[in-house]
């Protein structure tokens, strides 16, 4: 069968509707397709046969497109792979690990470990909270993983994330840093009492303060802003949990969505993003650089939106 598109006259508030109207399929058939990432609309796979479709969408139907539950299983879209990494784009709601209690449960190692299809284990090189999309690195070789931790380590790996606050910095952009706490309170996550601190922007880092805790440092550029909110672009020169969430928060600009350090509505998940990677590849040295656009369900997210 030949891909057939066409234009939706008129709105329609169910894309199951709009493809059987089209071609006369029965619900079942019409379900299948849709299931298996045979139907786009306006160019991006739609696997929800509830959505609902604009008037003015171009529909498009091929049955010769791959099945994403092989090519990407729980979501993930491989970004980049060779023999010794594997760049996956994590989809929000996916853990990217087993949890000790919940390890029967999706996450993003055992779907990297489906798409290279052999025994060898992936090797974690860092990790993005369930609800937080982007960027994530796996390593396919012991050598390559010591390489990316240490690269990490010297601070030699650019992890940029993009984000919308629930108010506005008190500056454009700076440097926070804390020593964070595995309980800094309530029993949450948090910089221990007199650690924040809000540097200008290309102040070197600082070392960690005397006393318990881990140093945690991030960077922050505004990128737009309204009377409310404000979206950012967060550099991490260390990878501690939930560390853009806590220092956002801390400094009176919570995320988004945010359920843990606020309560705070406006998104359908923290408005929290992995933009962007850049680092030498571990083995033959070569400068890479990936990207991964705004996703789809922060599009409406102001101030930014679409296309970020």
């Amino acid at each position: 069968m030949k891909p057939e598109e066409w234009t939706l006259a008129a709105a329609s508030p169910r894309l199951d509707a709009a493809v059987r109207a089209q071609l006369g399929w029965s619900h079942s058939k019409t379900r299948d397709a849709i299931f298996t990432g045979k139907v786009t609309v306006n160019g991006r796979r739609e696997r929800d046969i509830g959505a609902r479709v604009a008037a003015g969408a171009r529909l498009r139907l091929d049955m010769a497109s791959p099945d994403p539950r092989r090519t990407e299983p729980e979501g993930i879209k491989v970004v980049f792979r060779d023999p010794h990494l594997l760049i996956i784009d994590k989809p929000a709601g996916l853990m990217s690990t087993p949890a000790p209690t919940r390890e029967d449960e999706p996450n993003a190692l055992a779907a990297a470990q489906l798409v290279l299809k052999g025994p060898a284990r992936p090797k974690v090189v860092h990790r993005l909270d369930m609800d937080t999309s982007g960027l994530m690195i796996f390593a396919r070789s012991v050598h390559a993983a010591r390489g990316l931790r240490e690269a990490m380590d010297a601070h030699h790996v650019r992890r940029t994330y993009r984000a919308v606050t629930q108010g506005v910095p008190p500056q454009t952009d700076g440097l926070i840093s804390s020593m964070l706490m595995r309980n800094g309170g309530e029993g949450r996550r948090g910089s221990r009492a007199g650690t924040f601190k809000v540097r200008p922007l290309r102040s070197p880092d600082p070392g960690p303060m005397p006393g318990p805790g881990a140093l945690a440092i991030t960077r922050f550029e505004t990128q737009a802003a309204t009377a409310e909110r404000a979206a950012l672009e967060v550099r991490l020169s260390t990878g501690r949990t939930h560390q853009i969430r806590i220092h956002l928060a801390e400094m009176g600009c919570p995320l988004l969505g945010e359920k843990v350090y606020g309560r705070i509505p406006g998104a359908p998940r923290h408005a929290l993003h992995s933009a962007l990677l850049m680092f030498n590849h571990p083995i033959t040295g070569e400068r890479l650089r990936f990207e991964s656009p705004w996703p789809e369900d922060l599009a409406e997210v102001m101030p930014r939106g679409r296309g970020w």
